[in-house]
Parts: C-alpha cells; structure tokens; sequence
C-alpha cells in the first residue's frame, strides 16, 4: 500500500541545511498498524507530513496503492488525499466557532457530498466514537477526550483507507488517553492502516510494529 525508498528531505535556508530525513525505507501494508517513535527532532513529523501528501521528499520515491506520488503538484496531492487519508493531531484542531456536528461534517462538505447523505453519515460515525450526546456542544464545552472523539469521528468519516495520527493521546490524561488507544484499536481491527507518531511506549505496543527513528533515519523496526 504504501512503499518509501531512498526518501530524504532537506530543508534549506541562504545559510543553513538541515537534514530532516535521510535515506529513509519503509513498507507499510494495508490493514496495518505502525507506530513511529524517536526523540524529538528525529524527523517523525516530517516523515508523517510526507506520508500524508502535505510535503514532499527532496529526493527518492513515495508509492501509495502502486501510484508515485513523491512529484505530484499540490492540487493532485490534495486530490488523493481527499477520503484516501484521515488525519488525527495531538492538538484536535476543531474549529471553535462549529458544533460537534458541524465539525465532523466538514470532510464531506468538500466532497460536495448531499445534504441528506451528510446527516446520515455524521449521525452513525457519532454514535460509532459514542459523542452522539454532545452532538450540538461547542468544542470548549468538551473533555479533551471528547474533543479528540470528535477529531477521530471527523477523520474516518469518508471511510479513508489510512489514518495518520500525530501524537494523538498527547494532551490528554491516562484515562481519556486509554479510550482513545482504543478507538484506534478498534479502526485497526476494521480494516483501517494506521500510522501513529507518539513519544509512549504504552501507545505503541497497541501498533503491529514500532519503527524507531534517530536522527533523520530508521535504525530499527520491531514487529509486536
């Protein structure tokens, strides 16, 4: 499904180059679940930025679902992403001024998915991460648990092949962290790859494999 050979990226300025990635191999299969770990710095959001189509590789090749992707222009980049991956960030990023409803709504909104359709969707996705009874709350009157319920819901609404998660239970406590593991878990077991940046070595062992990355590169994967 997903296949990354030879990846760098280098960030430059007049007078500085920074390596961020460097020769980077990877294969994920779908259906999987990968955890990627490493300090900070290491290049994990970079690598995840590029596997979600939002950046990408200075050099070497990006094959999502047989297709190369790694010199795709931005619109055609934006094009695949929609309802093909879902994004998950340790920060929610829900939009303050939107209910729950509407927030989760927003994917299809650019789908130009029908009204009609819309509901029927954000109500079952709703009740599938149990935030049916928040349904017209605001995102300041919600748990972080529950804001990143609601994130979760947002993200496999268009039922996307892969979700990519970036630190995804990093603002929250233990037990709201727990329920969200879990609803990923559970995505995992339907079928969905996920892809998750995180610093816990409780988070990761709920992963297939854990890919450790320093300083640029992987320098071990560790299947669970």
């Amino acid at each position: 499904m997903i296949k990354l050979e030879n990846i760098k990226k280098v960030f430059r300025t007049d007078e500085v180059e920074t390596w961020a990635l460097r020769d980077v191999n990877l294969e994920v299969k779908e259906g999987e679940f990968v955890a990627i770990m490493g300090p900070s710095g290491c290049g994990k959001s970079t690598l995840l930025n590029i596997l979600g189509l939002l950046d990408t590789p200075t050099e070497g090749t990006f094959t999502l679902n047989g297709v190369d992707v790694s010199t795709m222009n931005e619109n055609d980049r934006t094009d695949l992403r929609k309802g093909v991956i879902g994004f998950v960030f340790q920060s929610f990023n829900l939009i303050d001024e939107l209910d729950v409803t509407e927030n989760i709504e927003l994917p299809l909104l650019y789908m130009n998915v029908s009204a009609k359709e819309r509901r029927e969707r954000v109500k079952a996705v709703m009740e599938r991460v149990n935030i049916s009874h928040r349904s017209k709350h605001f995102p300041n009157q919600l748990s972080g648990g529950q804001q990143q319920r609601v994130a979760i819901a947002r993200a496999v609404l268009p039922n996307p092949k892969i979700i990519l998660a970036d630190e995804p239970t990093g603002n929250l406590d233990s037990k709201n962290g727990e329920e969200v593991m879990n609803l990923l878990s559970e995505l995992h077991k339907s079928g969905t790859t996920i892809i998750m940046v995180t610093h816990s070595q409780h988070d990761a062992h709920y992963a297939d494999r854990i890919v450790n990355l320093f300083d640029g590169q992987i320098v071990s994967q560790v299947e669970m």
